[in-house]
């Protein structure tokens, strides 16, 4: 398609408008994302529900957008029904709608997102799985947007909030398959929302003059440090000790992996950081350079001064290990039903 917005970047899906602004057309950028957090939602409420619209919003934030609305679709079981009928290892459905109810909207009012669609089904089949989806729209001038490969010196800076245990194993959390333990085991893999901070982004990545200086940005998604920076070039240097933490405590591997709405990695030239700096301090927003883009294409991580991650990047685009199918295609045929034909009623 002709207005899809192509790039290495991993953001959001991108795609090119014209845009009407006081009668002059402009190339803008609209994006558009969704998020579905079944899981974490089942398991604690209020943190799922309100990092399922966070989450939704940092994809196109990092394409340096402004999101402007929001949608919240839900299934649940009948949250009428005594508790004493609540599923083994579940919490009970009114819990689950309430408390989910009050995340969102506690996310979504400090952010200031308008969510002007919310619509909440109730049916059997969510009793065992709940459905949590939410999904977002944003959108900005594409003369704020620079897409470019990080070089050699440039540094890569993190932007937002701090570092915690709370969201390490998030994505996987997401997937897995729950038991009845799952309430009391995995309710830490949810990440805590700090909807505020995430609105100081919104606001710095509205201005271009910020913009203009990120050659190439991501979320801290899935995967935390390891993602949000080993994808943004071939060769990095990753200083865990540069990395800010909520509390002390936290070993390389938590900082590595801990995932979160907040923070967004940016990739700069090395005679930009300061530019950069300053207009993350009239946000009020914490910026630190935690790793610097190498020449050699691979990936290290150093804790305590020791390196403990040290990876190729073929290695890493890979996927870890060559994976082979074998598969037979069997020539077209019409399907047809075995046994005898089924009898009609009569009328």
């Amino acid at each position: 398609m002709s207005d899809v917005d192509e790039s290495e970047e991993i953001n959001a899906c991108t795609v090119k408008v014209k845009v009407d602004v006081d009668g002059e057309d402009q190339d803008w950028l609209f994006l558009f994302k969704n998020e579905t957090h079944n899981h974490p939602t089942e398991i604690e409420p209020f943190g799922g529900a309100a990092t399922c619209v966070g989450g939704a919003i940092r994809d196109p934030l990092s394409g340096r957008s402004y999101v402007y609305q929001a949608m919240r679709v839900t299934g649940a079981g009948d949250p009428t029904v005594p508790v004493s009928e609540t599923l083994e290892g579940k919490l009970p459905q009114r819990k689950l709608v309430t408390t989910a109810a009050a995340g969102y909207s506690s996310y979504g009012n400090q952010i200031g997102l308008a969510t002007g669609q919310v619509n909440e089904l109730y049916h059997p089949g969510y009793v065992a799985k709940r459905m949590e989806v939410g999904a977002v729209v944003g959108a900005t001038p594409a003369n704020h947007v620079r897409r470019e490969c990080p070089a050699p010196t440039d540094k890569i800076i993190l932007l937002g909030g701090r570092t915690g245990r709370d969201g390490i194993g998030g994505a996987t959390g997401s997937s897995k398959t729950q038991n009845t333990e799952s309430i009391e085991t995995s309710g830490a893999e949810v990440q805590k929302g700090n909807a505020p901070v995430e609105r100081k982004l919104q606001r710095l990545f509205r201005r271009g003059d910020a913009c203009r200086l990120i050659k190439r940005c991501n979320d801290f998604g899935a995967g935390g440090v390891s993602v949000a920076v080993g994808e943004l070039a071939d060769g990095l240097y990753v200083d865990l000790d540069t990395v800010t933490k909520k509390y002390d405590g936290l070993d390389g591997t938590e900082l590595a992996i801990s995932e979160s709405q907040e923070r967004m990695a940016c990739a700069v030239a090395d005679g930009d950081v300061e530019e950069f700096m300053g207009y993350a301090a009239e946000e009020n927003l914490e910026a630190t350079v935690i790793a610097e883009v190498t020449a050699e294409p691979r990936m290290r991580m150093a804790w305590n001064g020791v390196a403990i991650v040290d990876l190729s990047r073929e290695f890493l685009n890979s996927n870890g290990a060559p994976k082979h199918q074998v598969a037979h295609v069997c020539a077209r045929s019409v399907w047809q039903p075995a046994g005898p034909a089924p009898r009609l009623p009569s009328a």
